[in-house]
Formats: C-alpha cells, sequence, structure tokens
C-alpha cells in the first residue's frame, strides 16, 4: 500500500518538475519577447521625436 502512494508521489513530483522547467522556459521567451517589444518602442519614440523636431524646424522656419 505505502509503495504504491510513494510512486503515485512520485509521478507527481516529476509532473510537477516538469511543469515549474516548461514555466521557467515561458517566463524566459516572455522576458525576451518584453525586451523586443522595449527596444521596438523605444526605436518608434525616437523616430516620432525626431519627426517632431522637423515639423518644429519646419514650423520656425515658416514664423520667420
Amino acid at each position: 500500500m505505502q509503495s504504491g502512494l510513494f510512486t503515485e508521489l512520485e509521478t507527481k513530483i516529476e509532473s510537477l518538475i516538469e511543469e515549474v522547467e516548461l514555466l521557467r522556459l515561458e517566463v524566459s521567451e516572455l522576458r525576451q519577447a518584453k525586451q523586443g517589444l522595449e527596444e521596438g518602442r523605444s526605436q518608434t519614440e525616437q523616430g516620432l521625436q525626431r519627426l517632431l523636431g522637423k515639423f518644429e524646424r519646419l514650423q520656425e522656419s515658416e514664423n520667420l
């Protein structure tokens, strides 16, 4: 009887370990995706700032 319980417990523990490993991989992938999105956002913001600067210079030259 106890042997069956230990076997069942061992099976559940192994299953949980596998699940934790999969979750760690997923977390790693999500962190990489987040970093990529943050870099993309930063590049987009820089591009928008450059465009705004051009519009401001254009507006200033029209006001002269």
